[in-house]
């Protein structure tokens, strides 16, 4: 993604962009990653979560797939997640964030 200033421009990298979601999404108490070497659950490990992120008409549109802990309400987990990385994204970057769809792909049990 690239923005131009009065003084030049500015790319992030999509790799950048997908890290910065996933960290933020990870901020959240109950987003969890699964470290597969070790084969047990723990937060900010590997990464097993996954970020896409498309510029549609001139703002992001990120998809997120997550991992969960069972005792969280999924809910108000989700609308926290999607709170916090639309919040992290444009302030870091400066860029408009339309959508944040999060997918549950593991709900630790």
């Amino acid at each position: 993604m690239s923005s131009n200033f009065k003084d030049g421009s500015v790319k992030i990298a999509d790799e950048v962009l997908d890290q910065i979601a996933i960290q933020a999404a990870n901020d959240v108490y109950g987003v969890y990653e699964e470290n597969s070497d070790e084969g047990f659950i723990h937060s900010l490990g590997t990464r097993t979560n996954k970020s896409s992120i498309r510029n549609v008409d001139g703002h992001l549109v990120i998809d997120l797939d997550l991992s969960l802990d069972k005792n969280v309400n999924v809910r108000k987990t989700v609308k926290k997640i999607q709170e916090n990385v639309k919040n992290v994204v444009e302030t870091m970057t400066g860029l408009n964030v339309s959508k944040i769809n999060v997918n549950i792909i593991k709900l630790e049990i």
